[in-house]
């Protein structure tokens, strides 16, 4: 019976350190975003990006019709991350469900994602590339922005790069 209730208590715990972790890393990230960013007398809402350094899996524009046909609330935004347990973003990944299948159409991966404002500040030796991580991932997790990141891969997709 011991061992019984020692393991449904593992069970318990290993589930729910599973299902907060991701919610707990975005909090943690969000309220070391908050003090930095009062420090220095800016909001993460404020902060400017790059698309730059968005990596694209398909020629734009594309000429595929079920992409050229697809609406905009089609593309998927998921989130990559490293784990379960002791998750790290690694990046946001846009797809499109097609015939059953997940095409991958974009990809930015978090080391990629440059706010110019924080790239004065780290040159400026103010932040850390630490700090930078964390505040551009609490940026890219808003949902501003995740919204945004949607609009521009379909604004690409439509009418391409350049």
């Amino acid at each position: 019976m011991i061992e019984l209730t020692i393991i449904i208590a593992a069970l318990v715990f290993i589930f729910t350190a599973v299902l907060t972790s991701r919610p707990m890393y975005t909090f943690s990230m969000e309220n070391y975003s908050k003090r930095v960013t009062t420090q220095y007398g800016f909001r993460v809402a404020d902060l400017h990006y790059s698309y730059d350094q968005m990596i694209y899996f398909i020629s734009l524009p594309t000429t595929l019709p079920y992409i050229k046909e697809a609406v905009k609330e089609e593309l998927i935004i998921e989130q990559d991350y490293s784990s379960f347990l002791y998750p790290e973003l690694k990046g946001i990944k846009i797809t499109l469900e097609h015939d059953g299948e997940k095409l991958y159409l974009a990809y930015l991966p978090i080391g990629n994602f440059r706010l110019p404002h924080l790239d004065k500040l780290q040159q400026e030796g103010k932040i850390d590339e630490a700090a930078y991580l964390k505040i551009s991932t609490t940026k890219l997790l808003h949902p501003d922005t995740l919204q945004e990141v949607r609009d521009e891969v379909f604004k690409q997709l439509q009418v391409g790069r350049y």
